[in-house]
């Protein structure tokens, strides 16, 4: 009985090592390559502020508009005094071709020596780095209280971009 379990035995692994010998055969394999390339980080920095101009409060509120091409208009009981109104303009830069978003808040709070006012300003979207360069202006809508006081007012708010 021990040699016929040892002729078994000897005849399972023969036939095991054949098995796996053929599987061995049949398999194949490939060194497959992997690549990136980081994009530069996107950027942003502030041309110009964006700016109102001189303008003469009344007895009535009105508004000033600075367009995104930099044009100034106001209604109700606001004058339009001159000075240098100017819509915000930002350079943008990082991947060539890439696409980016803007993120601004849709108001702003100027403040000085009187009540404070709002501004709401104009989302400008999205835009291409063409170049790895691009531009946008952001305008707005500044609200002028009745009798509001007279001195210089100022706000800051944060432009955000990020790929898309």
């Amino acid at each position: 009985m021990t040699i016929t379990m040892k002729k078994v035995s000897v005849l399972g692994a023969v036939m095991a090592a054949a098995l796996y010998a053929g599987q061995a055969q049949a398999a194949s394999s490939v060194s497959a390559g992997a690549s990136v390339e980081i994009a530069a980080p996107v950027s942003i920095v502030q041309d110009t502020a964006l700016a109102f101009g001189n303008v003469g409060p009344s007895a009535a509120s009105g508004t000033v508009t600075v367009s995104v091409a930099g044009a100034k208009s106001v209604t109700g009981g606001v004058s339009d005094l001159g000075g240098s109104p100017a819509a915000g303009a930002f350079t943008v830069t990082g991947a060539s071709g890439a696409t980016y978003s803007v993120t601004i808040p849709g108001t702003v709070s100027l403040t000085g020596p009187g009540t404070a006012m709002t501004v709401t300003l104009t989302d400008p979207g999205a835009g291409t780095l063409t170049g790895g360069t691009d531009t946008f202006n952001v305008g707005g809508t500044l609200a002028v209280g009745a009798n509001q006081t007279a001195g210089s007012y100022s706000g800051t708010y944060t432009v955000s971009v990020n790929y898309q």
